[in-house]
């Protein structure tokens, strides 16, 4: 039950309701977060707001209680013993900083003081999937009432919401919608808002459940959402019109929707220069290309269309493969399989040991092959320089899509030649292009209209 609710129940035909606590139930109404709770303090009923992801409310009222309060205080005399002043609506962003707010049983009048700040679940730790040098040293926590707290106090502005949505499957799941209520894309909300509140009884435990809450399909290959730990670039999605979703247990944010600029872009590259931004993009776009076609390429000029090859390409390519009893593409696909098995296994394991298996698999196992001539020299390089263009991203969870396009495209080059390279490329910029989630283009940056708000 929430606050609005638990007041009515508890208050009606007693108080009424007007001026101060009618601006709080309103805005409860949008913000989950926000407390209303009565106080008896004395003989005074005693209203206090405040955000329970900013502000500890239990310790907050052993403040109050342990500030002098008599049995025949009064509202007024609560107010001079505690340090702070006269509150009006137009200061409601004041309790995004911490204050807490006590308003008259009758809402006629209302005091703001500094209120006790939550206590975390654990200490906020640096990122360590995206990391930005010079960056906030922060990160997303498990804890929804906390995440919510660290986007406020980085955007600190009044416009901001944040509404509450319950999912009652098999496990309850309290999730929560962040936008700003100036700036956020209208019809981008109605329809997430829309979709979130008609799967109220459904499961939400994973991103596939997410994604089918959202109207798209598991097997679809870019979810409409992407993943950030880092509270700075989940607010620059907001100052841009978008939505940010957290969930109860989950120490991420969903960003909604995924956009093509989210895979070359990160809020970080705006504490550079113009032109230094630029060029940073510019190597990530280019990064994509090499990432996706340097492999399909090298299979299909050699094993497919050799003739496409100067004289003298040709003859060193040859010569690196004397002695290797398999086929060019036999061999890219070895490789590919092995690399992709390297990088999982440094994901799962502990840092400390990473670093080993990446040292063994990358350079020991990588000399070995080469050395007993089961692969050329060749492809070593022209697959290592695809996988270091791969992690150029911004966001590790969108090098998965390069990766897989990656290996589809090798298939074709082995098996069509140039022709399936450029057949499977164009296939790629197809799909992306007819990618739309919320009414919203997955290739938006085109619009050459606000290519300057990206």
């Amino acid at each position: 039950m929430n606050n609005f609710q638990f007041i009515v129940n508890t208050t009606s035909g007693r108080l009424a309701m007007n001026n101060f606590l009618d601006v709080m139930l309103k805005n409860s109404k949008l913000n989950r977060d926000l407390k209303i709770e009565m106080l008896q303090l004395g003989e005074e009923h005693i209203w206090l707001v405040c955000y329970d992801s900013v502000v500890n409310v239990q310790e907050t009222i052993t403040f109050i209680w342990n500030s002098g309060i008599s049995p025949t205080v009064s509202y007024e005399d609560i107010c001079r013993h505690l340090v702070g002043k006269a509150w009006k609506p137009e200061e409601m962003n004041a309790l995004q900083q911490g204050q807490v707010i006590l308003i008259n049983a009758n809402g006629e009048q209302a005091f703001s003081f500094q209120g006790k700040p939550t206590s975390l679940a654990r200490a906020i730790e640096r990122p360590e999937n995206e990391s930005m040098p010079f960056a906030p040293a922060i990160a997303f926590m498990e804890p929804l009432t906390t995440n919510i707290g660290l986007i406020r106090k980085g955007m600190n502005s009044q416009s901001l919401v944040a509404e509450g949505f319950t999912f009652t499957g098999a496990a309850t799941k309290e999730a929560s919608l962040i936008y700003h209520s100036e700036l956020v894309d209208t019809d981008l909300l109605r329809q997430v808002k829309t979709l979130l509140q008609n799967a109220s009884n459904r499961d939400l435990q994973s991103g596939q459940d997410l994604m089918e809450i959202l109207d798209c399909s598991r097997y679809d290959l870019l979810s409409p959402f992407y993943k950030t730990e880092i509270p700075m670039q989940a607010i620059s999605s907001i100052m841009k019109g978008r939505v940010v979703m957290l969930i109860e247990g989950e120490p991420v944010a969903y960003v909604l929707p995924l956009l093509f600029g989210d895979f070359i872009s990160i809020e970080w590259d705006r504490q550079l220069p113009f032109l230094i931004m630029l060029g940073l993009r510019c190597l990530r776009l280019m990064s994509i290309v090499i990432a996706l076609l340097t492999p399909g390429l090298y299979v299909a000029l050699v094993s497919v269309n050799p003739e496409a090859l100067r004289i003298e390409l040709a003859l060193s390519v040859a010569s690196s493969r004397i002695g290797v009893p398999l086929p060019t593409f036999l061999e890219m696909a070895f490789l590919l399989i092995i690399s992709e098995i390297s990088i999982e296994s440094t994901q799962r394991l502990p840092k400390n040991i990473a670093g080993s298996i990446t040292v063994i698999g990358g350079i020991v196992l990588g000399t070995a092959i080469v050395d007993a001539k089961l692969v050329s020299s060749l492809v070593i390089i022209v697959l290592s320089v695809s996988v270091t263009a791969t992690f150029a991203f911004p966001n590790y969870l969108n090098t998965l899509n390069i990766r897989i396009m990656r290996t589809a495209i090798v298939v074709l080059s082995g098996i069509f030649g140039v022709f399936g390279l450029f057949a499977g490329f164009i296939a790629i910029c197809f799909y992306v292009c007819k990618i739309e989630h919320f009414g919203i283009p997955f290739m938006k940056f085109l619009d050459f209209k606000k290519i300057r708000q990206t």
